[in-house]
C-alpha cells in the first residue's frame, strides 16, 4: 500500500470516527429531550387528575409513556441504520479510490 493509499484510508476512517462521535452525542441529546418532554407530559397528566378522572389520567400517562418509548426506539433505530450506511459507503469509497490509483 502506498503512502497516498494509506492517507486516503486513514482520512476515511477518521471521518467515520468523527461521525460516530456526533451520532452518539445526538442520541444522548435526544434521550435527554425525550425524558424532559415525557416528564412534563406526565406532570401535566397527573396534575389534571381528579378523583373522578383518575382512571382516565392513568390511561393518559400509560399511553404517553408507551408513545415516548416507541418514538425513542424508532429514532434510535433510524440513526443507527444511517450511521451504518454512511460508514460502509465511506469505507467502500476509500477502497475504490485506492484501487484506481496507478501502480508504482
Amino acid at each position: 500500500m502506498s503512502q497516498d493509499s494509506e492517507a486516503v484510508l486513514r482520512n476515511s476512517l477518521d471521518a467515520v470516527d468523527r461521525f460516530r462521535r456526533r451520532t452518539i452525542a445526538g442520541i444522548a441529546a435526544l434521550f435527554v429531550v425525550i425524558i424532559v418532554v415525557l416528564g412534563s407530559l406526565m406532570g401535566a397528566a397527573v396534575s389534571g387528575m381528579t378523583e373522578r378522572s383518575a382512571f382516565a389520567g392513568q390511561t393518559k400517562v400509560l399511553f404517553t409513556s408507551v408513545l415516548a418509548q416507541m418514538l425513542f426506539l424508532t429514532v434510535c433505530t433510524v440513526i443507527v441504520a444511517g450511521y451504518i450506511t454512511r460508514m460502509t459507503k465511506t469505507i467502500l469509497r476509500a477502497l475504490e479510490l485506492m484501487s484506481k490509483e496507478p501502480p508504482e
